[in-house]
């Protein structure tokens, strides 16, 4: 029976560490960098807002922001923020630094 006891204490934290939540990742450094597998693996997708963040962490942007057509937009150029160019039928187009 002690042994039974031993083992099930010994176990405990272990199955406890399955229910303990991750850290988020880091935010990402910056500047923004747009690879080619990035443009491939985004272009012509339906944009959904939720894809921001994954975008954005992969393109090491601080910040993003969602232009479509006919949208105005300042002409300041900011290393650390990321384009995400849409067409019409709300397809990523582009994406873009700056």
């Amino acid at each position: 029976m002690t042994t039974r006891v031993w083992t099930l204490a010994a176990l405990l934290p272990i199955g406890l560490s399955g229910c303990m939540t991750m850290a988020p990742p880091p935010p990402p450094a910056g500047p923004c960098v747009v690879t080619e597998e990035a443009r491939i693996r985004y272009a012509g997708v339906k944009f959904r807002e939720r894809m921001r963040d994954a975008i954005e962490y992969e393109t090491h942007s601080r910040i993003s922001r969602v232009l479509r057509p006919g949208d105005a937009a300042t002409m300041d150029f900011r290393p650390d923020r990321l384009n995400i160019l849409l067409d019409d039928m709300n397809e990523i187009s582009g994406l873009k630094c700056g």
